[in-house]
């Protein structure tokens, strides 16, 4: 039985290599350009992403810097107490509006009591205390205040305070007589960061100590 040998020339097995095994420019080409028209089409998606985050992130930050302030203003306020006050006060808070309220507290067992001021102004809510005067100069802008600290900014509009006067609230006015009635102090804060859509709320009633 006769069997029959056939084989390809060096030469034309590899002249055919390119083309089985390869790809062409064409197919490269049009690679490219599928990769760049994807990239192009995902791109405004994952900007958007990002910057959803960030303002996500700018949001949590100023809601948390908020919980700090009023975290701080419930200390004070829990310490306020007239004893020991030069002038004779039968109640801590002196002053109490919707952007402000002003009272003396004794810091620690043994120090001299300070007035302290929280006041929502220009878009900041600030603390401020100075050593409490001998005569009440403290209801005016008398006193001397050693520290003023810029507790939080981007505080907007509708951010106050309001009080609770024989187990009823209200904003303004406080007279006289009920500053010595006043139970507790309500502050209501909205702050917005540079780059978030909202502004974060956050909402203290902080006792009134005695």
């Amino acid at each position: 039985m006769s069997s029959t040998y056939t084989s390809e020339s060096p030469a034309r097995s590899r002249a055919a290599e390119p083309y089985e095994s390869g790809f062409t420019l064409i197919e490269l080409i049009l690679g490219l350009s599928l990769a760049v028209v994807l990239a192009l089409a995902v791109a405004p998606l994952w900007i958007s992403l990002q910057g959803g985050s960030a303002r996500e992130a700018d949001q949590t930050v100023r809601f948390l810097q908020g919980r700090v302030a009023v975290s701080r203003f419930e200390r004070d306020l829990r310490l306020a107490s007239a004893a020991g006050c030069p002038f004779g006060l039968s109640a801590p808070i002196v002053v109490a509006d919707e952007s402000q309220v002003v009272f003396v507290t004794r810091p620690a067992s043994g120090v001299d009591p300070i007035v302290v001021e929280w006041e929502i102004v220009r878009g900041s809510l600030m603390r401020r205390w100075g050593p409490c005067p001998s005569t009440r100069t403290v209801a005016q802008a008398g006193t001397a205040y050693r520290d003023n600290k810029t507790m939080l900014e981007g505080v907007q509009s509708g951010s106050s305070f309001s009080f609770m006067v024989d187990g009823i609230s209200q904003v303004v006015p406080i007279t006289e007589a009920e500053l010595a009635a006043i139970e507790s102090v309500t502050l209501d804060l909205r702050a917005k960061g540079d780059g978030a859509l909202s502004p974060v709320r956050v909402v203290s009633d902080a006792r009134v100590g005695r």
